[in-house]
């Protein structure tokens, strides 16, 4: 029998705290994505934290987690260990970014 690893794929990741502090006038400061699944009802945010939903799946993301949407649109939300254990940059510049946040 043969092994095969499956090939990662490309996710986008926006801190919640980001995603709180833009809530109040600044959506134009993210990403289109995140506008656009507040205004369809998937996103819920408050001073504390963002509620996403995947369907009736509601997960909940405190403000220093890392909100993660995959290619198909699923949101899953990550703590900044486990975060690091199963994602790597997709661009060389990016590991800065994504330590100063």
């Amino acid at each position: 029998m043969r092994e095969y690893l499956t090939v990662p794929s490309r996710v986008e990741v926006v801190r919640a705290q980001e995603i709180i502090a833009a809530s109040e006038n600044r959506w134009d400061a993210l990403p289109d994505w995140v506008g656009e699944s507040y205004e369809r009802g998937q996103m819920v945010v408050a001073t504390t934290g963002v509620t996403l939903f995947n369907g009736a799946k509601a997960i909940k993301a405190m403000a220093a987690d890392l909100v993660v949407r995959d290619c198909s649109g699923i949101f899953s939300v990550y703590d900044q260990t486990s975060f690091e254990q199963n994602f790597f940059p997709a661009h060389s510049a990016d590991v800065f970014k994504l330590h100063a946040a």
